[in-house]
Order: C-alpha cells, then structure tokens, then sequence
C-alpha cells in the first residue's frame, strides 16, 4: 500500500512508482490495498488531543483511496479540525478527503484553504460536536493527479448535545466515488476503428464501410470507377469505362461527329463542323428576301441548325445577315434574311452551324 511509504527513500519510491503509471490508463484501484476500502480504514491515533497519518494516493497508479478512522475519547463531545496537506510529483495535482461518522453517515467535505501560500496543496475540515468514531476517506481528485499527504487531526472537547437522534437515522452505504470518464481514444486511420465517434468524419484509405459519409468525395484504395472521386483521378480500367477521364485517350478520335457514339468519350460535346454552301436564288418578300441555298440533308444539314450569310470571300458573318426560318430539304435549305438583293449579289455565301 503505498500509503505507508514515509520518509525520504519511502517519498522516492512512491513518486517513482507514481511517474511510472502515469504512462498508463489503470482502474483507479488496480493496486489498492485493505485500507483502499472503509473497513480496512487505519487508525489515526490521537495525543492530548491530537494526531497525525501520512501515505501517497495515486489514481494513475491504481491506488485512489485511503481510508483512516478516527475515535475520539470516551464519552466526549467537542470540535474536530482535520487538513490536508500534500506534495504533487508536479503542480497543479489535487488531493480531496470526507468524512463519514460510525453509521455511514456523510459528515463533511474538505474545502480548499484560502492562504495563497498553499498554493492551492491544503484542505480543511471542522467537525462540529464531535463525538465518538469518524472514517475519513482520502482520494486522489482527477484521473491523472497524486500526491503524498500529510493528514492531520485536532480534537478540542467542548459541551454540546447531539444534533440528532441516530435511533432515527435511515443508513446507507457511504457514497461511491464517481470514475472519471475515459479518455476519448483519437481516430487512427491506419487502424480505422468505425465504431470510434472520432472517426465519423475522417475517410482512411482503407477499411471504410461502404456508403461511409467521409468518403463520399474521396476515391479509396483500390479505386472503384462507379464512384464520381474515383473516375478523375484513376488509371483507365480493363475494359475501359467511357466515365474515366484516362480512359479517352484509350477510345478512338470521334468517327462521325455527325452521329456521335454514346459509348465514346471523345465524341461527348463534339462540334460538327459548319457547312458553307452558295446562294442560288432569291425573291423578294416584303421587307425581306427568301434566299435558296445550296445545301440540304445530304450535305449532312439538319433542322434546328442556325445559317448565317457571310461577308464576302471571309469567314465573318454579315451585319443583318442571320437567317430566320431555315427549313432544310434534301439538297438545298431556305430561309429570310434582312438584306436586299443588291447585298446578296456581293455576299453569296452562307454558313450552316449545328446548334
């Protein structure tokens, strides 16, 4: 029990052993002894009135508790002062006690003193009409703190009756110390664990379950062309599949930009090239011309496409010269344009553009 480690070589080994289970997350009493529970509490002896103990606690170490009991004189009432004082392995550690009377009975919590000198390392108590036994419980605070303690005792007699009848009293068993939640244990992509709540958001590159959230734009390891992350950025499969983008270099050059095939990559968006045909009649009608013009499905000209007569012997299209209309036959195409006669007698060309 390292509560009966006491002087210099006794402080060296506790806090040793102390230094050494911080590295390791132990039940809190793993290593507790018979005075790690009440009815193992060691008696602290008191001399004209007054008494001292010492130990180390350590939760890291798996010894939280200390259990010492107190017997006042017999047939004696008075006051009860206890305080602790302790030494941590490094600041900032806290040690706690209470106290419980003969019947379980919770008695009183220890309260942080208010001296600055204490750096925040004592805590008191006052028993008030004291009388009879008293368990005191001392405890290492949080899950990583340690100390070894010095816990003193001063019994003054003075008159005062029972502030109860404990005929009256109902007994419970003396409060658990409430555990201190774990650690939360960090998300380790290299041994991705689902069931971990960190883990909810990272994507490893294996291991996930399909459909997981954190992966939805991230390609795995091996890739899968059925997901969108995967098709940019994987290497052409065997066959090849039309959806990933090294896979277009593996399909021919579009054969007839005319009938693109669904299946190619390369004939997705393809332009089909203008075609650029003469004017071979016109007549007035109205503000406008109808124009015929030389070119029509067999020259692979459809519906819907746009027509454009052009300037001259150039490639630029004509102030006024978009044709409304366009009705495509089997070899020629016709429509209006905004134009005289004498315009078109000097721009005869037009181009034909799918949409």
């Amino acid at each position: 029990m390292l509560g009966n480690l006491v002087g210099p070589r006794g402080c060296l080994i506790g806090f040793a052993i102390l230094a050494a289970s911080c590295a390791h997350n132990v039940p809190q009493d793993a290593s507790t002894g018979n005075d790690g529970k009440e009815k193992g509490a060691r008696p602290l002896t008191l001399e004209n009135g007054e008494g001292k103990a010492s130990g180390i606690v350590t939760y890291p170490g798996g010894d939280r508790v200390d259990w010492k009991l107190i017997e006042l004189p017999d047939k004696q009432r008075g006051t009860l002062d206890l305080k602790l004082s302790w030494t941590p392995p490094r600041p900032g550690l806290q040690l706690a006690f209470d106290v419980f009377d003969e019947w379980n009975q919770p008695v009183v919590q220890s309260a942080k003193t208010s001296k600055k000198r204490s750096k925040g390392r004592v805590r008191t108590a006052t028993v008030e009409a004291a009388k009879g036994k008293y368990f005191v419980r001392v405890y290492a605070v949080g899950r990583g703190d340690a100390g070894k303690y010095r816990l003193t005792a001063e019994f003054k007699e003075g008159k005062s009756g029972l502030p109860f009848d404990p005929l009256k009293l109902e007994i419970p068993d003396p409060p658990k110390l409430a555990a201190v939640p774990d650690v939360e244990v960090p998300c380790d992509p290299f041994a991705f664990d689902p069931k971990n709540p960190l883990c909810k958001s990272v994507c490893p590159d294996a291991g996930a379950p399909p459909g997981w959230p954190a992966c939805k734009d991230k390609c795995p390891n091996p890739p899968d062309a059925n997901i969108p992350a995967c098709q940019a950025t994987m290497p052409c499969p065997n066959p090849p599949r039309r959806e990933v983008r090294s896979c277009k270099t593996v399909f021919p050059k579009c054969p007839d930009p005319k009938n693109p095939d669904p299946a190619n990559p390369n004939c997705d968006n393809v332009k089909i090239p203008p075609v650029i045909a003469r004017i071979i009649g016109n007549k007035v009608s109205g503000s406008d011309v109808i124009i015929t013009i030389g070119a029509g499905t067999n020259s692979g000209v459809q519906d819907k496409w746009r027509a454009t007569v052009l300037r001259g012997d150039s490639d630029q299209p004509l102030t006024g010269g978009e044709v409304s209309g366009l009705h495509v036959d089997k070899n020629v195409s016709s429509g209006k344009v905004h134009l005289s006669t004498d315009q078109l007698a000097t721009n005869s060309r037009v181009r034909l553009s799918a949409p």
